[in-house]
């Protein structure tokens, strides 16, 4: 996913709401003007492209990895596995489609050493040790991963985050953490409020988070089908009650195993169907220029 769950701001701004309504109206004047005379900017670092485990996972305190891995980095009883395209549970993860680093780097991890990772969160500096004697570290460039609207859905499943692995054009790559601790980042983490509970506003990657930042509400692209943009638009799985789902259809060749390939549509576009949301309208959820 794309856009990090991960935020670091100066919180002070949210924690007014709150203790506004808590305190009598007269109260709540004099907070509320001494807290717009100390705070004077409100802070929000869009970490792009990372989940919060991704980079913050093993933060003192947070919610993060810990949850999930026991202190031997093994899974505990808390932890889902990730899930195969048909619902059963991966045997192990899929490779790193393409290769763990990006090109021109100078450690390399190819798509064949990134082969039969356990079926659980792993850190990226030491998982190829063995397959490749790359160690990878924060200044290693890995793929990327893409972070789009329907397939974001897709990974969430429901709710129960058991998909993202099966639908990821990075396979296994998902699942992976840095150690983060040494970065200035982390450090400056400490200094302030890291909300490990923070969730993006939308589906998918950046484009439409940032308009939900702004506005939180979708562009509207109108007349889409009859405009240039009409190879764009994304082809999607209907409901028995004619609406539609947040399943892309899949294309003719698409692998039923994610351990075959990555997943491949009939077309997975910039624009949702006309009347998606119910209104008979399109939208804009993934990045696309004007």
């Amino acid at each position: 996913m794309n856009f990090s769950r991960g935020l670091i701001a100066l919180a002070a701004q949210l924690a007014l709401g709150g203790l506004a309504h808590a305190a009598e109206p007269a109260a709540a004047d004099a907070l509320t003007a001494a807290l717009r005379d100390k705070v004077h900017n409100i802070v929000v670092i869009y970490a792009e492209n990372r989940a919060f485990d991704n980079l913050y996972g093993g933060f003192p305190g947070a919610d993060g990895l810990r949850t999930v891995l026991g202190a031997d980095g093994k899974p505990t009883a808390a932890y889902l596995p990730q899930r195969d395209r048909d619902g059963r549970a991966l045997p192990v993860l899929p490779p790193v489609w393409g290769g763990v680093t990006a090109p021109g780097q100078p450690v390399v991890v190819t798509q064949a050493q990134s082969t039969g990772l356990a079926n659980a969160p792993f850190d990226i500096g030491s998982a190829f040790k063995g397959s490749a004697n790359a160690e990878l570290g924060l200044n290693s460039v890995t793929r990327d991963l893409y972070h789009r609207f329907f397939e974001n859905q897709m990974q969430i499943n429901g709710g129960r985050n058991d998909g993202f692995a099966a639908w990821a054009d990075a396979g296994a790559l998902v699942m992976g953490h840095f150690d983060y601790s040494s970065s200035p980042l982390f450090r400056l983490a400490q200094q302030y409020t890291l909300a490990d509970h923070f969730f993006q506003g939308a589906f998918g990657g950046s484009f439409l988070n940032h308009q939900y930042l702004i506005c939180a509400c979708a562009p509207e692209y109108p007349n889409a089908d009859t405009a240039p943009a009409k190879p764009s638009i994304s082809i999607v799985d209907k409901l028995p009650d004619g609406s539609y789902s947040a399943h892309l259809t899949p294309a003719p060749s698409a692998q039923a195993s994610a351990l075959d390939g990555p997943p491949r549509f009939l077309r997975s576009g910039n624009l949702t169907p006309a009347n998606y949301f119910g209104d008979g309208k399109f939208y804009a959820v993934n990045t696309m220029q004007p």
